[in-house]
């Protein structure tokens, strides 16, 4: 006879608690396995809740998050990109599905098709006022929120794909992004609002991954930011830097730039010091435009250089007076919207 096991009786309570334990952890955002690009399409489609609309940008049409993307992607294509944008303020996941705005998509993107246009990229930003909704309710109101976010997220993917997918072939890139905490927090501390963030963000994340759908992580770029990026305290929305910075990190996500910057060090040349407070000089293109210089010397950041228009040059400078006597290492990095990044180093003599 099979031998039986002798059972010790604080076995079962300890795996109930790691289990309880896990189950209250948040879930890491899956790897995402991205469906390749498809490029850019004839229209773009930008759905989502107020920040699609731009709300306290200082120009919705032209500095809000989706004017900057469209911006983007014209420059890129090097021709006219139609837009349409369907985001409502307010709108919650449960309500896009249900309140007509995936109705009106679905609508939007076979009008296109009738047309013979292709619409890529689809951008979606969805949860914010999910999270509003629940703020200060208890454990299990947040947990049966979370059960409708991934429902409803799913349903809109899987509608998304069918809508711009022919004969088993996607047509078009769909784009979303994490959701940002205005607020800030430990997303370790657990059942703070960090934390259920987070736990959203990892919904959000693993249903995307699934689809094979690209995520912008915007709440990695408004980390530690918020004042900055947002009117926070007062409002929790962007300003025309966080619409900026939320344009650029959809950009990076649709894998459309993959191309780094060029970098060209016009001063000073590797060698002996021409003076004690040289004078730096950066040429710097890219293909949609340079969006940040940044100088370091020895791997202390230094003062930030600024574009001279008239001369087409980024220009800084290095106090070297206080400088030890010896080799030093400029570094010169240069990134475009899409965080594609070029780095060259000057040896220098002081």
């Amino acid at each position: 006879m099979p031998e039986r096991r002798r059972q010790h009786p604080c076995r079962t309570p300890l795996v109930l608690v790691l289990v309880a334990l896990l189950l209250l952890a948040p879930v890491p955002v899956a790897r995402q396995s991205i469906a390749a690009p498809q490029g850019i399409g004839e229209l773009y489609l930008a759905l989502g809740d107020s920040l699609g609309v731009g709300l306290l940008s200082s120009m919705p049409d032209t500095r809000g998050y989706v004017a900057l993307l469209h911006d983007l992607l014209e420059r890129s294509a090097g021709r006219t990109v139609q837009l349409r944008n369907l985001s409502i303020s307010g709108e919650t996941a449960r309500s896009f599905v249900v309140g007509g705005q995936l109705v009106a998509a679905q609508g939007a993107l076979a009008e296109a098709q009738r047309v013979g246009w292709r619409v890529s990229p689809i951008t979606i930003d969805l949860g914010g006022n999910d999270l509003r909704a629940l703020q200060g309710a208890d454990d299990a109101a947040r947990e049966a929120g979370l059960v409708q976010y991934r429902a409803d997220m799913g349903q809109t993917f899987d509608a998304l794909i069918a809508a711009t997918t022919t004969n088993g072939v996607r047509q078009g890139d769909i784009v979303t992004m994490t959701i940002y905490n205005p607020a800030g927090g430990d997303p370790q501390v657990a059942r703070s609002d960090a934390w259920w963030v987070a736990r959203f963000n990892s919904v959000l994340g693993e249903a995307a991954a699934r689809r094979g759908i690209a995520v912008a992580p915007v709440a990695a770029r408004f980390a530690g930011q918020e004042r900055t990026l947002t009117w926070m305290p007062l409002d929790f929305h962007p300003n025309n830097t966080g619409h900026r910075a939320i344009a650029e990190t959809l950009w990076g996500a649709t894998g459309y730039d993959t191309a780094a910057p060029d970098v060209q060090v016009v001063a000073p040349a590797a060698g002996a010091l021409p003076r004690l407070v040289p004078t730096i000089k950066v040429h710097a293109s890219d293909a949609i435009g340079v969006t940040r210089v940044s100088l370091r010397l020895d791997d202390q950041p230094l003062p930030d250089p600024v574009f001279a228009r008239d001369l087409d040059l980024w220009v800084g400078y290095w106090d070297a007076r206080a400088a030890a006597v010896g080799s030093h290492r400029l570094t010169i990095s240069v990134s475009d919207a899409a965080g594609n990044t070029t780095t060259q180093a000057v040896l220098l003599m002081r």
